[in-house]
């Protein structure tokens, strides 16, 4: 036992384990190019380099605490680049700036410290007054690390945790030494006994620090791994919610095509058949050119409102719930100008605080049309309700009439390609429709969906 113990085999194990960890930290550094690996190596380069000074320092007869200055020198630099390494690993700047700006100012004052000390060595100061120096500065140095750690127990991940762990083993090395160097003198620098010597309590707080250190440098890497792992699902679930808003908007574009071509391409071809059959028949029969000339000027009048449901349905800057109430008013307006179906309306025309997006709104406000146009082909009512409201986040809208009903059977040969057509737009824009209907007495449609005050929920 008295072997292990010996001052030479302790201190050859201890240089042993930081030269395998400085070697570890120097490869991982060349495996990933991180800084904080090389300035962690060359931090323990340092300090072996340190501690082996501190052996030809305490050799010397007349040895004081901090009046050898290549051990003073590397010691400082060792501390500084620990410093450097701290700040890299738990980047207190986002997470405590008053302990970064702390440190920061203690990079400073070691290298202060460093200036100083390089003067009194040039100016063949006496050891005395040097070493004086070196143990109040680095006692101020260790209170102010005391004073961080603290301060890093309220971070509280895991990584933190290994460091502070790591720091105040290399506090409490430090702290153990600079008291060693007080002991009585028949009590210290005993070869026998290795624990005699500050140098080897300073090294094992050391070697504590470095263990920790490295196992939360460990953690760090698999959180990285994990937190890049996240950034790509996420990336990939963007790329498919931008694929999906781009087959929406495909779906829009064909939707808009069709409307062109079916209805709007086959007004204008009739309407300039029917110009033709008027030019004819002016001369030679005057009253069904009239009667010609006012076909033309309902199928204008189609085309004209057409073209402005699609304009409006493009219009970026017509998003809002009052916007969509307006062009519900007037589209239902012009659907029942000239039926014998008294419509009703109820629509918040004054509520600007909803806001609908592209993708949905066309689909809404074709299915709402259709139900309209189900009410005027089918119903056979006197009258006619639309109504659209707002309540718990939800938007709602219903069509009501008090016509000859039917039954329902959704699943069943009854439901036509218009209600199935709205059963489609509703579940696109995540909505629910609802059909009532009594035989006799009336059918009512409803319609919710989602709402935000800044977004219609499109999934």
């Amino acid at each position: 036992m008295a072997s292990f113990t010996a001052y030479t085999t302790l201190r050859l194990f201890l240089d042993g384990m930081l030269t395998m960890m400085g070697l570890y930290a120097l490869l991982s550094y060349f495996q990933q190019r991180k800084a904080i690996y090389w300035q962690y190596a060359l931090y323990i380069a340092c300090m072996v380099i340190d501690l082996r000074l501190s052996d030809v320092g305490y050799a010397k007869p007349d040895y004081l605490p901090g009046a050898f200055y290549p051990e003073t020198f590397v010691e400082t630099v060792a501390y500084m680049l620990y410093i450097r390494f701290t700040i890299l690993l738990i980047n207190p700047a986002e997470q405590d700036p008053i302990a970064y700006r702390v440190m920061q100012a203690l990079i400073i004052a070691f290298a202060i410290a460093l200036a100083l000390d390089t003067v009194l060595y040039l100016a063949n100061a006496s050891a005395a007054v040097r070493s004086g120096i070196y143990m109040g500065e680095r006692l101020l140095m260790t209170l102010v690390g005391l004073y961080l750690i603290p301060r890093f127990f309220r971070l509280r991940n895991n990584v933190v945790s290994y460091f502070i762990a790591g720091s105040l083993l290399l506090v409490l090395g430090s702290i153990a030494a600079l008291l060693t160097n007080y002991l009585p003198p028949e009590n210290r620098l005993q070869p026998d006994n290795a624990f005699t010597f500050p140098v080897t309590l300073l090294q094992i707080g050391v070697v504590g620090e470095v263990l920790f250190f490295t196992l939360g440098m460990s953690l760090r890497n698999r959180e990285n791994e994990r937190e890049k792992i996240q950034y790509q699902a996420q990336l990939i679930e963007q790329l498919r919610e931008n694929e999906r808003k781009q087959e929406r908007l495909q779906r829009i574009r064909d939707d808009i095509a069709r409307d062109l071509h079916d209805d709007v391409g086959a007004d204008l071809s009739g309407i300039s058949l029917l110009s033709q059959v008027a030019a004819r028949q002016v001369d030679e029969q005057p009253d069904q050119a009239q009667a010609t000339l006012k076909v033309i000027r309902q199928r204008t009048r189609r085309v004209v409102a057409t073209m402005r449901e699609i304009v409006w349905s493009l219009n970026s800057a017509q998003t809002s719930l009052e916007s969509f109430s307006y062009r519900l008013q007037e589209t239902a307006g012009q659907l029942f100008e000239h039926q014998s179906t008294v419509l009703h309306l109820q629509l918040p025309v004054d509520d600007a605080d909803w806001t609908l997006p592209a993708e949905g709104r066309r689909d809404l406000f074709l299915m709402v049309k259709e139900m309209l146009h189900n009410v005027i082909r089918h119903a056979d009512a006197q009258n006619a309700y639309l109504t659209l409201w707002v309540e718990q986040n939800m938007l709602c809208i219903a069509v009501r009439d008090d016509g000859q009903g039917f039954v329902v059977q959704l699943n069943g040969n009854r439901v036509g390609n218009g209600l199935r057509s709205m059963q489609q737009r509703a579940a696109a824009i995540n909505g629910q429709l609802m059909i009532e209907s009594i035989p006799g007495i009336g059918t009512t449609v409803t319609f919710r969906c989602p709402l935000t005050l800044n977004e219609l929920a499109v999934v």
